[in-house]
Formats: structure tokens, C-alpha cells, sequence
């Protein structure tokens, strides 16, 4: 059996849309505990990075407005925690994902070998059409990497997902890998199933009142209002 993440296969699901307008995209951090989940997330959402470490305590959460594309975007930001004693409470996330940041630390050779188990959990538990990046962080710690960047970028083809190296601490490739990840969730499902409803309205296979739905409206998604008010890829 290929390992590759086959969500070519998949048909797009419609992402919901918020009450203001913009579509809500959930993104989940997951890896090893450690690898800078959690800092990835704060310089992105805030372009600051911590000195202090704190692991996460189950699922921590943030949101982020962007404009992908011109398409208004709500990023919910789930950073789950990577301890094993942890899993099956974050995994139970998965089903309601959007996408996934699978990280690890190029400095620390366990997190990279249990990139195989968290990718297994992504495939068996979460959404078919879910896009990932696989995401080697702290390449500011270039003296300390046992992990090269062939490798990364070898068993991310392998999966068949992007990959990105980056640096929560100078921010390096930080924002870029959001982008990218959510520009790739934008273009397959907004434009391509708005791309599959126009075609099947073509073929006849209209809806009531023969106008197309290119875009299923669903509730403020993910908890959506509810989760923000929480603590809580």
C-alpha cells in the first residue's frame, strides 16, 4: 500500500462560512511534544516569539483573519499537545479538520521517526480530503540538525504533502507555510468544488429551483464562537 495522503481522490468538501463572511478553515498543529507547535503558532498569530516553555495541556486554540487569494479566511488555529498521554483527546479533533502542520524538531531524530505514527492517525481518523504540510522547524539550530533537509523534503513526497523548514524563533518560512497551506485548502474547496458544482449544473443535475449552490453555508464552524472564548496546528 502506497503511504502516499491520497485526498487527490476525495471530492472537496465546501468549507463553512462564518457570520462575517469569511470561510472558516480549521488547521490543526500536531507532532511530538517539543518541536515548537506552539511557538510556530504565536509568530504567525503575532509575530512574537517566547523564550519561556509551557507544554500544552490538551488543545490550546487562536484565530486568524488572512485574505487568501481575495477569498476572506478565519484560520482556527487548534495546537494540540504532542504527549502520548494526550492522544486520543486531540485525535478526537481530526474529524473536523480542514489541515494539517505535522511537525517536528531537525534537531531531535525521535520526532522525525514518529512523523509515520502521527501521518497514520491523520489518515485514519481525519476527513479524506484534508491537505497537510510537513513541517521540520528550528532551522535556526543548524549546528544541532540530525535531521538533513533531503530527508524532510524525501518523506514529504513520499506522503505527497508540501514541506516546509522553518524557524519559530527568527520566523523564518513561518508565514509562507500558513499561507501556502491555506491557499491550497482555498483552491480545492472553493474554487474546485464551485468548479464541480458548475459542471454538474451544466450536466443537468440542477437543484431545486435550478440554481446552483456553489457554497453550502453551515454554522460558525469548529465550535466556532463557542471555542474562541476558550484558552484553547
Amino acid at each position: 500500500m502506497s503511504a502516499q495522503h491520497n485526498n487527490e481522490q476525495a471530492a472537496p468538501r465546501p468549507l463553512q462560512m462564518g457570520a462575517k463572511g469569511a470561510y472558516i478553515v480549521r488547521l490543526l498543529m500536531v507532532g511530538d511534544s517539543s518541536c515548537g507547535k506552539t511557538s510556530l503558532v504565536l509568530r504567525f498569530d503575532q509575530n512574537v516569539f517566547s523564550t519561556k516553555f509551557v507544554t500544552t495541556i490538551g488543545v490550546d486554540y487562536r484565530d486568524k483573519m488572512v485574505k487568501i487569494e481575495g477569498a476572506p479566511m478565519r484560520l482556527q488555529l487548534w495546537d494540540t499537545a504532542g504527549q502520548e498521554r494526550f492522544r486520543s483527546l486531540t485525535s478526537n479533533f481530526f474529524g473536523r479538520a480542514d489541515g494539517f502542520v505535522l511537525c517536528y524538531d531537525i534537531s531531535n531524530r525521535p520526532s522525525f521517526d514518529h512523523v509515520i505514527g502521527w501521518m497514520r492517525d491523520i489518515k485514519t481518523r481525519a476527513p479524506p480530503d484534508c491537505d497537510i504540510v510537513l513541517c521540520g522547524n528550528k532551522s535556526d539550530l543548524e549546528a544541532d540538525r540530525v535531521v538533513s533537509v533531503d530527508e524532510g523534503k524525501g518523506l514529504a513526497e513520499e506522503y505527497g504533502v508540501q514541506f516546509f523548514e522553518t524557524s519559530a524563533l527568527t520566523g523564518s518560512n513561518v508565514e509562507s507555510m500558513f499561507t501556502a497551506l491555506a491557499t491550497t485548502i482555498k483552491r480545492r474547496r472553493i474554487d474546485e468544488y464551485e468548479g464541480t458544482q458548475a459542471a454538474s449544473v451544466a450536466g443537468g443535475d440542477r437543484s431545486v429551483g435550478g440554481a446552483s449552490q456553489p457554497v453550502i453555508l453551515g454554522k460558525d464552524g469548529g465550535g466556532g464562537a463557542q471555542a474562541a472564548g476558550k484558552s484553547c496546528c
